[in-house]
């Protein structure tokens, strides 16, 4: 016990002091600045209030014997801030821009006299950043709703940030020339990364798992950065969710993508038995994506409570191809047909296992459906304490959509069925104890569900004893081509991921100065259940000898019944991988 209460004092201490330097959080931005009079003198004990337009809560500070002061913790939007000190006139500063993880600086100048005074601040960010000493972007609500953006993937505009490339072909995000697996991302505050495979949650196969309608900003922390963000080797990407205000707003979206308009893709062919021989044939399948959705925020009770609400879905049909391959296809010479033939099969038979070949390639139907709603509550409970609770959820379910590519050289029922289900319940409390000394509590329980299945088998496929799928059958030729069960398949839980985060941070401001501290405790638990070769495979190899050894096993299993038969052949020419 002693053990565990050194081990979080030093934590503790850790964090403390990393947080004199930088000061920033993962949910709210601060205003800091100095007030002065007409001769550029510090005004002590000044009054600053900073309310927030949108919601009209408003927050208090003094100046200290500097002229300066600090008001931290602040939802990101808009503000007005107002000084008041004896002997000087009012000073109201409009349009004050809070952003995530930042401090809005100020320098107010107070008049003399009666006359009150207001001055309109600019909203843009400074080029140079010279108040924290990290390395971060920040991407704002202008830019997330008006630059262009293939697929609504809001997290890839990371890549418009200074040391940010991809990482790969599969949409993950390099900083610093660092792997994308080293990365953190959070909404909210709460971890939005899957353990088991080091990426965001649900991965890159589905579109998002936030949508962008619901992004108020982002921050993208690149280096040196504080500890608060933690256990990340790259880049920090750090987004908060809307919320709603005194005033009903919202908004709806649609997008459509189809290939109709497109050319067709050289290498989209399906073979067709022609005279016994495998022909080339160009085609063109259906690519058709459809994103809609929409927003409404607004108050529940003024001044009190606020809501927000967000839907969004995406529906894709993008029929996949199975080919045998472009650099060759399975033909039978006339010599191995020969060769067949003396080996006592017949022409019937030979021609009857090429047509069944000829079925496992072809057009194959493929969809993609993504539902995603996030509803949030905002509560000011009293002058000091406020509740937020939001909670994401998205479902994706994709028939035959393991495999995304245009083209692949399985067969139509080869690919795989895909299915991911997000949960993410985010809750916080932020409460001013003091002037100068804050709290915030955040909690988030979430979970990652990511599970794949074998699709049916197709006529004339043989299937094992006891009627199910057949192993995964692949001939290596001049090409190399696949059917029956996938070798990576079936995948009951990969990974079916559950997290409980608790995280409370500590924030007490001197001045120009900020000390903060805390802890955060993330738990996380995956259960694995992927058994690869779970129906075996069979192997047929040999430029060729490996077609006309699949024949003969093929009539065979047709003849004797079921995988067994085949299995049980003393003949048998491929090699078996696996349980069977």
């Amino acid at each position: 016990m002693l053990k565990i209460v050194r081990l979080y004092f030093v934590s503790v201490l850790v964090l403390a002091v990393s947080a004199i330097a930088f000061a920033q959080s993962t949910t709210t931005g601060s205003i800091g600045g100095v007030v002065t009079n007409p001769n550029k003198e510090v005004v002590p004990g000044a009054a600053v209030t900073v309310r927030n337009t949108g919601t009209n809560k408003e927050d208090t500070a003094t100046t200290d014997d500097t002229g300066r002061f600090k008001v931290a913790n602040l939802q990101p939007g808009n503000y007005a801030v107002t000084v008041n000190s004896s002997g000087f006139s009012p000073m109201t500063a409009e349009n004050v821009v809070v952003e995530v993880g930042r401090e809005t600086n100020l320098e107010i100048a107070l008049a003399i006299g009666a006359v009150t005074g207001t001055v309109d601040v600019s909203a843009e960010a400074p080029v140079i950043n010279t108040t924290q000493q990290d390395f971060s972007t920040n991407i704002n609500q202008t830019s997330i709703n008006e630059l262009p953006i293939n697929g609504r993937r809001w997290s890839n505009f990371a890549l418009l940030t200074p040391g940010a490339v991809p990482d790969g072909t599969f949409g993950l995000i390099s900083f610093r020339g660092i792997s994308g697996l080293l990365n953190n991302n959070t909404i909210d505050g709460g971890d939005n990364n899957q353990a088991f495979f080091a990426e965001e949650r649900g991965r890159t196969r589905i579109s998002y798992s936030v949508s962008q309608a619901a992004i108020r900003e982002f921050q993208v922390n690149t280096s040196s950065y504080s500890a608060e963000y933690g256990r990340s080797a790259g880049g920090v990407v750090n987004a908060i969710t809307k919320s709603g205000t005194n005033d009903f707003h919202g908004g709806a979206f649609y997008y459509q993508r189809n290939n109709r308009w497109g050319a067709r893709n050289p290498l989209a062919v399906r073979q067709e038995l022609i005279n016994g021989v495998f022909t080339p044939v160009g085609y063109k399948p259906k690519d058709v994506r459809h994103q809609f959705g929409g927003t409404i925020g607004g108050p529940i009770a003024r001044d009190k409570a606020f809501f927000f609400f967000s839907y969004d879905q995406q529906k894709r049909n993008f029929p996949g191809l199975a080919v045998f391959g472009q650099n060759g296809f399975l033909n039978l010479t006339a010599a191995n047909r020969t060769n067949l033939l003396n080996r006592g099969l017949t022409n019937a038979q030979i021609d009857s296992t090429l047509n069944f070949l000829a079925t496992l390639t072809g057009p194959v139907p493929r969809t993609g459906d993504q539902k995603l709603f996030l509803p949030k509550v905002d509560w000011n409970i009293n002058e000091q304490n406020t509740l937020t609770v939001s909670y994401n959820r998205l479902r994706w379910a994709s028939p035959a959509g393991v495999q995304t590519q245009a083209t692949n050289t399985r067969a139509v029922d080869n690919f795989g069925d895909d299915f991911v289900e997000i949960d993410a319940l985010n809750a916080k409390l932020a409460s001013t104890l003091t002037p100068t000394l804050l709290n915030e509590f955040r909690f988030q329980w979430g979970r990652d569900n990511e599970f794949q299945f074998s699709q049916p088998p197709i006529a004339g496929e043989p299937t094992n004893a006891a009627g199910g799928r057949s192993p995964q059958t692949v001939l290596v030729g001049s090409t190399t081509f696949s059917f029956g069960m996938p070798e990576f398949l079936e995948r009951a839980s990969f990974p079916d991921e559950r997290r409980w985060q608790f995280a409370d941070t500590v924030t007490m401001t001197a001045g120009n100065h900020t000390v903060k501290f805390g802890g955060d405790i993330n738990f996380v638990k995956d259960i694995i259940n992927n058994l690869r070769f779970l129906g075996g495979e069979f192997n047929y190899t040999g430029a060729t000898t490996g077609l006309p050894d699949f024949i003969v096993d093929y009539v065979n299993a047709q003849t004797n019944g079921a995988i067994r038969g085949l299995a049980n052949n003393t003949n048998l020419q491929g090699r078996c991988v696996g349980p069977q």
